[in-house]
């Protein structure tokens, strides 16, 4: 079932069973869409105060990123589960299989890009949510920090994935090049929610 379109209790309920997926990814990509639509709330209660005006444009392009991104990580949570089962259903075969010979390096491809997308995602997403202080509500801070605690943990989620994936790689240089670009967007994204929280502190 479509990640967006189940309730929360269904979503609890499948990502509980004993089943490969939802699983890790999904939780990912949830945490992603949560982050976006929580800074997209302070900024609804931040459109119209006079005292914010000259922050408007710049807000309304963040309404915009964050709609999208949202959606994105919707998106990228059902892919996840796709990418994944596919590679779980060729594990299952022996390793001389001609299917699994034949589909087994682009599954892991696959198992690998998406979770670093939703990562990639997390830090344009926690850099939106930083560039926000001081130009949105204050009443509503609490919010602008966690927004930017959701983004880091789907990152930091995201890498995991991407990690466990990158372990079965046999091209050293490329798991070298998977493991630089996740940790430098984690690495980012630490460092925003860090400086969200710092500016935040009354």
């Amino acid at each position: 079932m479509n990640l967006g379109d189940q309730t929360i209790n269904e979503f609890l309920s499948s990502l509980s069973a004993k089943q490969p997926t939802p699983g890790g990814g999904a939780v990912a990509g949830l945490l992603a869409a949560l982050s976006s639509s929580l800074g997209q709330m302070v900024l609804a209660y931040t459109e119209g105060k006079k005292k914010y005006e000259k922050f408007e444009e710049e807000n309304n392009i963040s309404i915009s990123l964050f709609k999208t991104s949202a959606q994105h990580a919707i998106s990228l949570g059902n892919e996840d589960a796709l990418v994944y089962s596919a590679l779980n259903e060729l594990w299952k075969l022996d390793k001389d299989d001609p299917k699994r010979i034949a589909e087994w390096d682009m599954a892991l491809t696959d198992a690998i890009e998406v979770p670093l997308r939703v990562l990639e995602l997390c830090d344009v997403v926690a850099n939106t949510i930083q560039s926000l202080v001081g130009k949105t509500n204050t009443m509503l801070s609490s919010d602008l920090v966690i927004a930017g605690i959701l983004a880091e943990a789907g990152a930091r989620c995201a890498l995991q994935n991407v990690e466990i994936n990158v372990n079965l790689l046999e091209n050293e240089k490329k798991k070298k090049e998977y493991q630089t670009r996740a940790n430098m967007h984690v690495d980012c994204c630490v460092r925003s929610c860090s400086s969200i929280e710092s500016s935040c502190k009354i």
